[in-house]
C-alpha cells in the first residue's frame, strides 16, 4: 500500500511539512557559510589579520633585504585573498566533486514519525525525529541535523507545506534535540552575544551563592 502511495504522490498530502530545495550555487554558498560559522568561526579573521601583518611588515619594519619584502608582500596578499575569496573556493570544490549534482532539486517531507527526501519521484526515508541531534537557525534558514553527518537545509521561504514559523517549536518536540540560535546579522549577533553573557553572569553567580 505505502509504495503504491509513494509511487503516485498521494504519501506527500499525509506530511506535515514539505520544503523545496534547489541544490544551486545559492545553497551551496549557504551551507559553507553555516559550516565556516559553525566549525571554523575565526578562521577568516586570523587569515585576514595574518595577511595584513604580513603586508605591514615590511614598511614597519626597516632594513628588510628585497627577497624578505617581495616573499612577505606575496604571504600577505595570498592569506588576505584567501580570507576574502574562502567561500567562492570552497563552492569551486563542491562543484568539482563528481558526487555533487548542482541544481538537483529535492523535497524534505516530514511525517508523523519520518523524515524522507523526494528526488526525481523516488522518496528514500532519511531517519526517525529520534535521529535528529540539533537545530540551527538564522533569520533565513533552518539546518537539520540529523544521523551524525547529514545537513537538512530548510530556506524559510520555499516551505511549500506548513508555516516556516512554526516548524522550530514542531521539529523541537518531536526530536527533543538541541537548538541553537545562529543570527548572521550584526544586530542579533550583538543581542546573541549580550544574552549569552547574561547568561553566563547569572550562572557564575548562582554557582558563588552555592559556595
Amino acid at each position: 500500500m505505502e509504495n503504491r502511495e509513494l509511487e503516485s504522490g498521494l504519501d506527500r498530502n499525509k506530511n506535515k511539512y514539505i520544503v523545496n530545495i534547489v541544490r544551486d550555487t545559492a545553497m551551496m554558498k549557504t551551507y559553507v557559510k553555516f559550516y565556516n560559522r559553525v566549525k571554523h568561526p575565526r578562521v577568516t579573521m586570523n587569515l585576514l589579520f595574518a595577511g595584513v601583518v604580513l603586508i605591514a611588515l615590511p614598511i614597519a619594519a626597516d632594513g628588510i633585504a628585497l627577497p624578505g619584502v617581495i616573499i612577505s608582500y606575496v604571504m600577505g596578499a595570498l592569506l588576505v585573498a584567501m580570507a576574502l575569496f574562502r567561500q567562492n573556493i570552497a563552492v569551486y570544490q563542491m562543484k568539482a566533486d563528481p558526487k555533487v549534482k548542482e541544481n538537483e532539486k529535492l523535497s524534505y517531507l516530514f511525517g508523523n514519525t519520518k523524515i524522507r527526501v523526494e528526488n526525481e519521484g523516488k522518496i528514500e526515508t532519511m531517519g526517525g525525529y529520534q535521529d535528529v541531534y540539533r537545530v540551527w537557525e538564522d533569520e533565513r534558514t533552518y539546518f537539520v541535523g540529523m544521523n551524525e553527518d547529514d545537513l537538512l537545509i530548510l530556506p524559510k521561504d520555499a516551505f511549500e507545506k506548513g508555516e516556516a514559523k512554526a516548524f522550530r517549536d514542531y521539529i523541537l518536540e518531536r526530536t527533543g534535540a538541541d537548538f541553537v540560535w545562529k543570527p548572521t546579522g550584526l544586530v542579533n549577533i550583538c543581542k546573541n552575544k549580550w544574552m549569552q553573557l547574561q547568561m553566563k553572569m547569572a550562572s557564575r553567580r548562582e554557582d558563588e551563592e552555592k559556595k
